[in-house]
């Protein structure tokens, strides 16, 4: 029998299957012992933020890789990966990414399932960080389970009733039940829910994170941008009302990650080097700790034509004439070429820092004292403001947002610019799109409105918005023997 319950029953930690089926009899006895000790905790909760962190989940697939592809920012000519930049989903080819997705994802949310039980038969009593360890695994439970909404689902505002009704199992259990699938309007209950009991625990936070790190703290609640902390719980609040299309509540957990005042703008001068292969101390609401970074797979990928190159039309979006003084430094500064072979080429290296063909793919780059990547950084949270104070009429307002992110970056602020340019919607998705280059979000932008796409390589094959292209198909394993 091929479904997501016999992923719960997997070796707990980092027994790796090839198959639906690859079961341990052993497993099935969990060992408590392990859960009965502070440390014991704690090192489930790493080995969770390390798998995370591998290339089935947020190390390759479910970052850099597909949705850049998706997006149109990356493409590709190299085995399978052509039919999925043209969104040729059902291709025995691709089939097994999305898979490798579903299972891997499913298969951590049955490692949080499995503390989340533990930790509820205990107490603070017993633990002195208890509410910091519930807390990041209720939180990496709902954020694990929004991406695999936004990856697999359609869109709450979809018209196909029958499909927003067969969304995603929301798994919580630890056991062999069948999870029956919800509701796309219900996987969005249950989320925000487990993320708003996730800040409840949090709180330790506003004294654990100060608002400058240096990147030294040692322990458990020494680094805490690299945990799911209270801070990763309101930005990932503002980013799943903001994707429902809530943008009431999206800027009111938006506005609390700013007011805290624990996160600011890198300096327009540091940009080159504040995100290469590391977790920037200013900017990162919460990052994930790898020693081998995706940026290893783009590294390798350039050396090779065809394996993930930027689309011929990536320069166009960096366009900027601005007064003199005034350009955008990031497109000096994660951008940059490559000699492959004779020939230059173009390549991002915002993070994956400069490469050479004697560079070391396993090479740490200087600029911040962890390896790894940001999974949310602060001018998000600046963007759904604007995009919010927009929708209520407040222009003046959206601008000051949007122009804190533009200035930041070096550019002239939209509200000094002559002749004088309105903000609007589709100034702020294209701030998105330059700020988030190559790190997994535009095409989560464009299917939240239902864009057309217009496909890299082509002379103008543009792609209407529909359900087809912005939901993946769910593995055919996992339909096999469901009573529904």
């Amino acid at each position: 029998m091929k479904k997501i319950i016999i992923l719960l029953c997997i070796p707990f930690f980092f027994i790796r299957c090839d198959s639906f089926l690859d079961v341990n009899p052993d497993s099935e006895v969990v060992n408590k012992d392990m859960f009965n000790t502070a440390s014991g905790v704690e090192d489930a909760l790493y080995g969770v933020y390390m798998t995370m962190a591998t290339k089935d989940m947020y190390g390759r697939l479910m970052s850099t890789m597909i949705p850049e592809i998706l997006g149109q920012n990356f493409t590709s000519t190299y085995q399978y990966l052509p039919y999925l930049g043209r969104f040729e989903y059902e291709r025995s080819e691709t089939r097994n990414m999305y898979k490798n997705i579903w299972k891997t994802s499913y298969l951590t949310i049955s490692y949080l399932n499995n503390i989340i039980e533990n930790l509820e038969e205990k107490s603070e009593k017993d633990f002195r960080h208890y509410n910091l360890y519930m807390g990041e695994a209720l939180g990496l439970r709902a954020a694990i389970h929004f991406d695999l909404l936004r990856f697999f689902a359609v869109h709450i505002t979809s018209t196909n009733e029958a499909a927003k009704a067969k969304a995603i199992p929301y798994v919580t259990e630890y056991d062999f039940k069948v999870t029956p699938y919800s509701s796309v309007e219900e996987a969005y209950g249950k989320i925000i829910t487990e993320l708003k009991r996730a800040e409840g625990y949090l709180t330790e936070d506003e004294s654990l994170m100060p608002a400058n790190r240096v990147g030294n703290e040692k322990g458990f609640t020494g680094a805490r941008v690299l945990h799911f902390n209270l801070y990763a719980a309101q930005a990932m609040l503002a980013r799943v009302y903001w994707m429902k299309g809530d943008m009431d509540n999206a800027k009111v957990y938006a506005d609390k990650v700013i007011r805290s005042g624990k996160f600011r703008f890198v300096s327009k001068t540091s940009l080159g080097t504040f995100m290469q292969k590391n977790v920037s101390m200013d900017e990162t609401i919460w990052g994930l700790y790898n020693a081998e970074v995706y940026s290893d797979w783009l590294t390798s990928h350039i050396r090779r034509q065809g394996l993930g190159d930027l689309t011929t039309d990536f320069k166009s979006i960096y366009a900027y004439e601005g007064p003199l003084g005034k350009k955008d430094y990031r497109w000096d500064s994660w951008f940059g070429t490559y000699d492959r072979s004779g020939n230059t080429v173009d390549i991002l290296v915002k993070i994956m820092g400069p490469v050479s063909d004697t560079t070391s793919l396993n090479t740490s780059y200087s600029g911040g004292p962890y390896l790894g990547t940001s999974m949310v950084r602060i001018p998000e949270m600046y963007y759904i403001m604007a995009e919010a104070l927009l929708g209520e009429g407040d222009v003046t307002g959206a601008t000051v947002y949007l122009d804190s992110v533009v200035s930041a970056r070096g550019m002239e602020k939209f509200a000094e610019r002559i002749p004088a340019v309105n903000v609007t919607l589709d100034s702020i998705m294209v701030e998105r799109r330059k700020e988030f280059f190559g790190e997994g979000q535009w095409w989560f932008c464009l299917k939240r409105l239902n864009r057309s796409i217009k496909l890299s390589g082509t002379t103008g094959t543009i792609i209407p918005g529909s359900d087809k292209i912005y939901a993946l198909p769910r593995p055919v394993e996992e339909e096999d023997y469901r009573p529904e």
